[in-house]
Order: C-alpha cells, then sequence, then structure tokens
C-alpha cells in the first residue's frame, strides 16, 4: 500500500508540474478520478447507488483517502468536461447514484509504467544502502513511509489527526541526506515529496484565508532567520517572512525571547574555540554556522548585540509587556510539562510565556485552521509535546498553539493561491526536506550537555593520544547513533582515563575502517543504480523511438483524414450549392405556377364581366328599339308592348346588378391582399415544384 501511495504521489507531482493542465485547487486530482471511472468501466461496472463505490475504487487503485465532498466536486468538473452536447459519457443525478456508459482516459499510462519503475529502483536502493550501514530494524521499513511522514504531520493541522508515534526514522533521513548529491536518485525523492504535499489538500476545506493573523516567533526560529543554522533553515524562515508580508501577517516576537537568544549567541562565543564534537554532530549548531561563515568571538558578540535593529529590518515588533504572563506562568500546568523536556527553568518559562500570549490573542479554543489568528512558530523539534494527555490522543479537538515552520510554510501554499508565485514547487521541496531530514536527525542526537562533557574530556587528550581524525569519526559514530553510551564514557574519564582514551580510539578505528568500506560498496551501488537507470532510459527510448514512428503514422492518417475531409466537404459544398440552384429554379417555377393560377383565377371575372356587360348593353338596346318600334306600329296591342319593356327590364336590371357583383368580385382579387393571399395557399402545388 505504502508503495502504492508513493506512485500515486509520483503521479500527482507529475500532474501539477504539467501546469497546463491546472485550472484550481482540485484539479490535480481530476487526471485520478478519470482513470478511477475508466477502471470501474473496464470491470463493467456501468452504474451504481453511491459515491461511496468510486471512493473505494479511488482508494483502492491510490491508497489515499478522497473525502466525498472534494470526490462530488471532482466527478461534478468531469461530467460537465465528457458529457458533449447529447453524449452523455458520465451521469451523476441528484442522489449521487451515477450512470457510466463510456470512459476512455489514458493520458498517463506510459508515465505510470516509469514512475512504478522509478519508485521500485529506489526501495531497492534504500534497501541496499540499509545493507551497507549495517541497519537491521526490528519492523519493516520503506522509505516511503519517511516520506509521508510530512504529510502526517500536516494533516494534525489540517484535519485534527496526528502521526504516530514511536518510529525512528533516522535511517530514512540519513539515505535522503546522503543522495541530495546523486541527482537521479534525488529528482525521485522530490516528486514523491511533493506528491505527498499535494496530496494533503483533499484535507483542507476552504482557499485564500483572508483574516488577520500574528506569528509569535521562538527563539531557534530566530537564530536561523539571522544564519546562525544551517543554510537550509535560513532560507526557510526567510522564505516564511516573504510569505507572511505577501499575506500582511503581524510579526512578534517576546523581549524574553530576544533576551534568550542573546544569551545563547554569547554563550557560544564564549566557548567557541573550545567546540570541535558538536559543531561536526549537530549541523544546526551555531558553532557549525561560525565555521561556515567563518566568524569568530567578536562576530558572535556583535551579532547578540544588534540584535533588536536586526530583527526590526525584518519588519517583526518587539512586545517588552510580559511581566503579567510571567506570573501566570509559573503557576500554569503548560510550566511543568515544559520543565520536563527542556535543559533550563529559563528555557521552559519562555516557551510557557509565549503559550499563553498566543492563547490570550486567540480569546477561544479553535478547531479550524484557516480560523486561527495567532501561531507561535518554532524550527525546532521540542515544543512538540507540553501537554502529555493531549499527545496521547490521535485526534486533536482543538488547535495546538505551536507550528513549525516548514508545516506552516506547506499548508500556506496549499491554500493561498496569491502566494503561489513566492513559493514554487523547488522551494517548497528543499524547505521541507531539508527540515524532515534536520529534524529527524537532530531530535536522535544525544543532549548538548552531553556532548559539551565529552568534549571537555577528549580535549585533555587531543593532539597528543585523540587525533583530529580520530574525533571526526567519534563524531560520526555520535551523529549515527553508534555510539549509545555516551554519559558512561564520561563517567569512565572521570574513573580511568586510560579505557577513556582506548575506548574512543576503538570506537575511531571502527568507524575509519567502516567509511573506507562504505565508501567502495556505495560507489559500486551507485554505479548499478546508474546502470539500472540506464537500463530504463533505453527502454524509454526505444518506446519513445515507437511512439515517434506510431505518430508518425498517427499524423501520416491524420493528414489522410484530413485530405479526405477536406474532399468531402468540398463536395457537400457542390452538393449544397447544387440543391440551393435547384430549390431556387423550382421557387421560380412555382412562383409562375401560381400566378399563372392567379391570372387565370382574375380572367374567369373578367369573362364573366365582359359576358354580362354584353347581355346589359344588348338589353338596353332592346328597350331602345321597342321605344322606337312603338312609334312606328301604334297599331300594336298596348298590352304586348307592356310586357315585353317588363321582361326587358328586369333583364336589363339583373344583367347589370350581377356586372355590379362581378366587379366587387374583380375587386377582391385585385385590391383584397387576404383574400389573394387565401387564394394562393388553397393553389395545389404540383409535386415536381415542391
Amino acid at each position: 500500500m505504502i508503495e502504492n501511495k508513493a506512485i500515486t504521489y509520483s503521479l500527482l507531482a507529475h500532474v501539477r508540474n504539467s501546469g497546463s493542465l491546472m485550472k484550481g485547487p482540485i484539479d490535480v486530482f481530476v487526471p485520478l478520478i478519470k482513470r478511477t471511472l475508466q477502471q470501474l468501466n473496464g470491470k463493467g461496472i456501468l452504474k451504481g447507488e453511491s459515491l461511496f463505490e468510486i471512493q473505494n475504487e479511488a482508494n483502492m487503485m491510490y491508497s489515499i483517502d478522497f473525502p466525498i465532498p472534494v470526490l462530488k466536486i471532482i466527478l461534478l468538473q468531469i461530467a460537465n468536461e465528457v458529457n458533449i452536447d447529447d453524449q452523455k459519457n458520465f451521469i451523476l443525478h441528484e442522489d449521487y447514484s451515477f450512470i457510466l456508459k463510456s470512459f476512455y482516459f489514458e493520458d498517463f499510462e506510459e508515465r505510470i509504467q516509469e514512475i512504478i519503475r522509478e519508485t521500485e529502483s529506489i526501495e531497492k536502493i534504500f534497501k541496499d544502502f540499509c545493507e551497507l550501514q549495517n541497519f537491521k530494524p526490528e519492523k519493516p521499513t520503506t522509505l516511503f513511509d519517511f516520506i509521508d511522514k510530512n504529510k502526517l504531520a500536516i494533516s494534525r493541522y489540517l484535519s485534527n489527526s496526528t502521526a504516530p508515534n514511536g518510529h525512528d526514522y533516522c535511517i530514512e533521513a540519513e539515505f535522503v541526506n546522503y543522495f541530495k548529491k546523486a541527482p537521479k536518485v534525488f529528482d525521485i525523492i522530490r516528486r514523491i515529496y511533493l506528491g505527498s504535499i499535494i496530496s494533503s489538500f483533499l484535507e483542507y476545506k476552504t482557499e485564500d484565508i483572508q483574516q488577520e493573523v500574528e506569528l509569535l516567533f521562538d527563539t531557534n526560529f530566530i537564530i536561523s532567520l539571522i544564519d546562525l543554522n544551517t543554510p537550509e533553515s535560513t532560507q526557510t524562515c526567510r522564505k516564511l517572512i516573504e510569505v507572511g508580508k505577501n499575506l500582511n501577517f503581524k510579526f512578534t516576537i517576546l523581549i524574553d525571547t530576544i533576551e534568550e537568544a542573546k544569551f545563547l549567541i554569547k554563550k557560544k562565543a564564549e566557548t567557541i574555540d573550545l567546540s570541535f564534537i558538536s559543531k561536526r554532530v549537530n549541523p544546526e549548531d551555531i558553532y557549525n554556522a561560525c565555521e561556515r561563515r567563518n566568524l569568530n568571538q567578536i562576530d558572535l558578540e556583535r551579532i547578540a548585540d544588534n540584535l533588536e535593529d536586526t530583527l526590526k529590518t525584518f519588519g517583526i515588533s518587539i512586545n517588552i509587556f510580559t511581566e503579567t504572563l510571567k506570573t501566570k506562568a509559573k503557576s500554569s500546568r503548560e510550566y511543568e510539562s515544559f520543565q520536563k523536556i527542556r535543559t533550563s527553568t529559563i528555557s521552559a518559562l519562555h516557551d510557557t510565556i509565549a503559550i499563553l500570549y498566543v492563547k490570550e490573542k486567540r480569546t477561544k479554543k479553535i478547531r479550524e485552521f484557516e480560523k486561527v489568528n495567532c501561531w507561535f512558530v518554532n524550527n525546532s523539534t521540542s515544543h512538540e509535546v507540553y501537554d502529555e494527555r493531549e499527545d496521547q490522543k490521535n485526534v486533536f479537538e482543538y488547535q495546538k498553539e505551536t507550528i513549525k515552520v516548514d508545516e506552516l510554510l506547506n499548508i500556506l501554499w496549499l491554500s493561498q493561491p496569491r502566494i503561489n508565485t513566492s513559493i514554487d514547487n523547488d522551494d517548497l521541496i528543499d524547505i521541507g526536506l531539508s527540515s524532515v531530514v534536520a529534524y529527524t536527525l537532530n531530535d536522535s542526537l544525544p543532549k548538548a550537555s552531553i556532548i559539551r562533557d565529552l568534549e571537555k574530556n577528549i580535549l585533555k587528550y587531543k593532539g597528543e593520544v585523540i587525533t583530529d581524525r580520530d574525533i571526526l569519526n567519534i563524531s560520526t559514530r555520535i551523529s549515527k547513533k553508534q555510539i549509545k553510551n555516551i554519559s558512561e564514557l564520561n563517567k569512565m574519564a572521570d574513573t580511568n582515563s586510560s579505557e577513556f582514551v582506548a575506548k574512543l580510539k576503538i570506537e575511531a578505528e571502527i568507524q575509519q575502517k567502516f567509511e573506507t568500506e562504505k565508501f567502495e560498496k556505495f560507489e559500486e551501488m551507485l554505479e548499478k543504480f546508474q546502470i539500472e537507470l540506464s537500463h530504463l532510459q533505453k527502454a524509454k527510448a526505444k518506446i519513445e523511438s515507437k511512439k515517434s514512428v506510431v505518430e508518425k503514422l498517427e499524423n501520416e492518417q491524420k493528414q489522410d483524414k484530413s485530405t479526405i475531409f477536406n474532399l468531402q466537404q468540398s463536395l457537400e459544398k457542390e452538393k449544397q450549392e447544387r440543391i440551393k440552384l435547384e430549390n431556387k429554379l423550382k421557387e421560380t417555377k412555382r412562383e409562375e405556377f401560381i400566378n399563372r393560377k392567379i391570372r387565370i383565377w382574375r380572367i374567369k371575372s373578367w369573362i364573366g364581366l365582359t359576358l354580362f356587360l354584353i347581355i346589359s348593353i344588348t338589353a338596353i338596346l332592346y328597350l331602345f328599339y321597342l321605344a322606337d318600334w312603338k312609334l312606328t306600329n301604334a297599331s300594336i296591342l298596348y298590352e304586348d308592348y307592356k310586357k315585353n319593356l317588363i321582361i326587358t327590364s328586369f333583364c336589363a336590371l339583373f344583367c347589370f346588378i350581377f356586372t355590379f357583383l362581378v366587379g366587387r368580385n374583380l375587386r377582391e382579387k385585385y385590391i383584397n391582399n387576404s383574400n389573394i393571399k387565401a387564394y394562393r395557399d388553397l393553389i395545389k402545388i404540383p409535386e415536381e415544384l415542391m
């Protein structure tokens, strides 16, 4: 399951780095769920009653949990993308049952196979590394557990859960630290780490924090900020200052913190010439920074004297009103807890004051990360436990007051679109991995006081019996936890000096022999890994070559298809033009046919009018004829004349009325548009003109 998760993380990093795919905060997960839908489709699952079916399949494929609310958003986005026009490939109903008609997604299959091979190779080289270090764990261990540890730490803030305690990841941290100088190995680790951070977004509930936030800085943060720690720690702390300014965060430091930092720096200045193991054992020690920056006692004292002015240049304000908090702190439960884990009562009191300051700023207990308005930011491991009862819980009901600088940067990177230009992927990886490695290794080191006692004892014999090479080898064995009984060595120095020196010489010789053998074996291991990668690259090159041939054939097919398509388009266009001309011709003939029918319709009225005009005129002429006939033929009986006159008049009147009606009919056929339109609609068009 862990290796499966590592593959998923690498895939997430690949999608994230393919910027063209990223439009929103959850877009990075869309390809993963698309592959899940394809997997279901391939199994013949075409519908489901609940999103839990998709969720379970995704969890099996990727070994990460997709919360239902986030999964809903992703699936709705996929549905909008794949359902084009009337083609519904994926339907998500309101009750979140679903229908999966057709789904095909293979965009990352080749990359996934490559990731699987890389993951297997990195796990194999890690096992070889463990063997070379003579490391035989009581329980099976894997590099990916260590990388996932940082995500689990972030989950404490995003989902109020906590990473399980009790596992020592020193060998994993040493592996990551060692292979920083082997880019081909380290690049794989970087991708897995980036993916683990990205997957944390599934647990985040909101975006773009807008409220005012105050950051209260710890002593170790200040030491790192002024470059008296490792270069990586300095970069991390200064990056948080840069990001915080972009988000309008307020930066604060207590006057007690400044006093503690000054005391620490001046104390180191006093013993800088006597330290020779501490700077080799602990890379985060001030002595180590002094050697790197070539600082002497006077330089350290000057840095301490100018500390307030230096902090002001970073925009950090100093709170000098802490007396009330001191009074409360001395009787608090937090103070009792800190006294058990801090080296002095002053340090315990200072941390307690800081915790109480944050609590007062928050005014109440807060559950959600995005609602927190004040944090106590540290750059060490010693602040993680101040409440033993809380630490025993698997789920935290409320947000703690403390947060590590790298964890805060990771969460801000996830949640703040405004600062993505300030924290790019490379910055995030370098900061995160360096911090995880440093926290893990430093947490396993002996207490500084024990190391100082050992230095004092070795100083008595340095240069005479114990050489600088011996000291380097002894320091290496201490840093790698291969000398665990340092307190007993210190006691031995007081009781039996010759046995003390002999023991140190033996340990130095063991380490020298191991270093010689290890160098040869590491060279062999790296060469072997390079060969494996070379084989993978050759296989990849062959695949790429075949892929290019296939792509060439596909391009040729696309060109042929394009030519055929263009030809089809041309023929279709000609066909459309021909149909358009035919329709226009039919329309012309159809209009001629209708006009002809209307002319005939009108001519019939003219014929009727002409006919009845002739009859009317004939009747009128006949009346005139009768009148003239009466004058010339007076002998005709009056009664016959009267009868003929009535008949003739009636006929003339009838013809006149009918002629009037025909004339009105002509008016309707020429002037009344609605009547003309009604007739046009009644004309039956021949089928060949349709």
